[in-house]
């Protein structure tokens, strides 16, 4: 599992997550010409920033207490003075684990040996395919394959740590057992896969037809993670990998994004800074707080096919499910009820209520509510209209998957509906965001009546 504490990295977190270390590139150059690479160089007017802003980059790096650096490219070890400088820099700097990001094909047994002895850790190598059809064709470079490999074997005999770093495209979606089962075998030093999927970025948005299909990666992934398993192989889903329910709903613990959800900055769930969305299969899935969603152009060009709610939320007043912790404050101080609440374990938390205020919301953040379970008395619908606008004010400054859902219930007889009541009634569902309304009536189960959406 990822170490989410920057002042607190072990030798097994150097790769796993892009939120534990800071990252240098060192060039945008590159030997290979991947046509899904989502940094390439002929979006860069310089390749190669000059030897001293790397440098007092990592400075500040340095200044601020980082114990994990990245170097990335473009290939680094193109620059190999320049690599070896900043590696010997970093570590005299007290930065304990260095992770060079490299194709390896440019790496025989003196450069890894130089690169162990200036202080690299661990390199995430770009082993895209088990055949040499398949990882030469993503790599744009005949004969990579077989330099790769020998790149790898070369690190490892250096004493670097490996971890490889497959990024999944249409060609290699349906062979994603066959690679974890040819890393056991061919590379039984190697621990750590972190399973990446082509996105729709720099060549990638070009090259769109290159992206996997989620429908036919859920099984995939599942039989991945089934070979690694029994090889004892750590399989990750990083941030530029796949939405939970592709495969990782069971496998939480190795997906960065819920990892990353659990963090104590993260009381609302994982953010997914503005380049993947949720869409409508997202809306009521339990693991919502838990994941970023898709790359806006899968739902864009393919309609997020493949992506659906492994299992969906339940109102609070219902019977209990799996998954779900619910906070009953009807009749007390929500505040007061919320203020000795620890952060949430479950991906849902619902606090259930029956009024609600301005005043109350942020409490309700900060406690990591993911949602709000409402019992409304028509006659009180107009006092319950400002808290329900402000808390829709509020959710449109964050992120989709950290807006908090209502679920609002009538308790009241809506067979004796007046005209001003049906009016309050109409403003209420206005004022409500992602929400479901549930009716009751006097010795009946409730109802679902309504649906809002965002």
């Amino acid at each position: 599992m990822a170490n989410l504490d920057r002042s607190q990295p072990s030798e097994m977190n150097a790769e796993e997550s892009h939120a534990t270390k800071g990252l240098l590139r060192l060039t945008m150059a590159c030997n290979e010409k991947c046509p899904f690479c989502n940094v390439p160089a002929e979006d860069y007017s310089t390749l190669s920033p000059p030897m001293d802003e790397v440098l007092n980059e990592l400075q500040t790096f340095i200044e601020r207490g980082d114990q994990t650096l990245t170097i990335s490219g473009g290939e680094p070890t193109l620059s190999r003075t320049r690599l070896l400088t900043l590696v010997k820099t970093a570590k005299e700097g007290g930065i304990r684990f260095i992770e060079v990001q490299t194709n390896a094909t440019l790496i025989n047994p003196k450069y890894a040996a130089e690169l162990a002895s200036g202080g690299v850790t661990s390199a995430f190598v770009s082993l895209l395919g088990h055949t040499a059809d398949l990882h030469d064709h993503l790599a744009g470079l005949n004969g990579a394959f077989d330099k790769c490999l020998a790149g790898i074997d070369a690190l490892l005999d250096a004493g670097i740590r490996v971890a490889l770093n497959p990024v999944t495209a249409v060609t290699t979606q349906d062979h994603l057992d066959d690679y974890v089962a040819f890393v056991a075998a061919r590379f039984p030093r190697i621990r750590s896969i972190s399973l990446s999927a082509v996105q729709p970025h720099g060549r990638g948005a070009n090259n769109v037809e290159l992206m996997p299909d989620y429908s036919r990666l859920h099984a995939s992934v599942q039989r991945a993670q089934a070979v690694a398993e029994a090889n004892r192989i750590e399989l990750l889903n990083p941030y530029c990998g796949l939405p939970l329910c592709v495969g990782w709903e069971e496998n939480l613990g190795n997906s960065v994004e819920a990892i990353e959800s659990l963090a104590p900055h993260n009381p609302q769930g994982v953010d997914n800074h503005g380049n993947k969305r949720h869409g409508p299969a997202c809306i009521d899935c339990g693991l919502r707080s838990r994941c970023g969603g898709a790359w806006h152009a899968y739902w864009d060009l393919r309609a997020g096919t493949g992506i659906e709610a492994p299992w969906e939320v339940s109102a609070p007043w219902d019977p209990e499910q799996a998954g779900q912790e619910v906070i009953d404050a009807r009749g007390v101080s929500i505040c007061d009820c919320l203020k000795t609440i620890s952060k949430p374990q479950m991906p849902v938390r619902w606090v259930w209520v029956d009024g609600l205020e301005s005043r109350d919301l942020a409490s309700i953040r900060t406690a990591g509510v993911t949602h709000i379970g409402i019992d409304i008395d028509l006659g009180s619908v107009k006092a319950a209209l400002k808290g329900l606008r402000r808390l829709q004010q509020t959710n449109q400054l964050v992120s989709p998957q950290r807006r908090i859902q209502i679920y609002g219930r009538i308790v009241s007889n809506l067979d004796s509906l007046n005209v001003t009541q049906i009016h309050d009634l109409l403003q209420l569902f206005r004022a409500l965001d992602m929400t479901r309304m549930y009716a009751t009536h006097p010795g009946k189960h409730s109802g679902r009546i309504a649906r809002a959406n965002p």
